[in-house]
């Protein structure tokens, strides 16, 4: 199974998070994000960052028909409307699916099971692996997916959408209901838990403490009990301490 990553652009939040809550209960869907206006939805569907667009019609700055002509083509989109008006010529733009607001969750889910049947037609991204259990990008609830697989995450950020480059992300922390991710120019709250964050990063990410995780890539040394990762100081706990360096190459 092919782990997506969703795009949701519709300007009504509700729906927004309808369809969020609906994507987290099906699995292999790797993570989703909001666009609330059609030039948002552009900008991000240009970025090359995502497998499925879930599209509204009626959206300020450009309308989902626009979007369709705009957007790159062999991303599949399933229509999210409240009309049925647009549904004859919605199939010239070969879409994967319609559906009818308000949203059911049974019919939401024969339309991901079309995305998927259309993604496992063509050619696996290269960011994608098909192995199953933990550890799968196909079973992004149950363990990491291997280091080589992604280079970049999205995340809200009150009304916006941050980018996230992992090869310049240091470490994770976990601060109450958010998790700050910490990366050389820059640090972005996300309102998720660690194990989350921990779930969703590659394996480069290792887990050294109950409320952090630390990118191997950029440990600069082991020393009295931390982990130096650029100016920071993280501190390895005692039950966390075989785990990393049981997956760092040490040459004695």
């Amino acid at each position: 199974m092919i782990a997506m990553r969703c795009l949701v652009a519709d300007d009504d939040p509700l729906v927004c998070a309808t369809v969020e809550e609906f994507l987290s209960r099906i699995e292999g869907i790797e993570f989703c994000v909001q666009a609330h206006d059609g030039v948002t939805a552009l900008n991000l569907i240009s970025t090359g960052g995502f497998d499925a667009v879930f599209l509204d019609l009626q959206m300020p700055g450009l309308d989902g028909e626009s979007l369709l002509r705009a957007m790159p083509k062999g991303i599949p989109v399933v229509v999210v409307s409240a009309s049925t008006e647009f549904g004859a010529r919605s199939y010239d733009f070969d879409i994967a699916d319609y559906l009818v607001k308000p949203l059911e969750f049974s019919r939401f889910f024969q339309a991901v099971k079309k995305l998927r049947e259309r993604r496992e037609t063509e050619k696996p991204r290269s960011s994608a692996s098909p192995a199953s259990g933990p550890g799968s990008a196909s079973a992004p609830a149950t363990g990491q997916i291997s280091g080589a697989e992604m280079n970049e995450i999205f995340l809200k950020d009150g009304t916006r959408i941050r980018r996230i480059d992992l090869k310049r992300l240091l470490f994770v922390k976990a601060e109450s209901n958010y998790v700050d991710f910490v990366t050389t120019d820059q640090s972005v709250m996300a309102l998720m838990s660690l194990k989350k964050a921990e779930e969703m990063l590659p394996t480069d990410f290792i887990r050294i403490h109950r409320s952090y995780l630390v990118n191997k890539n950029q440990i600069t040394s082991i020393e009295d009990g931390c982990v130096v990762v650029g100016k920071y100081r993280l501190p390895i706990s005692q039950s966390h301490r075989d785990e990393l360096m049981s997956r760092l190459k040490i040459v004695s």
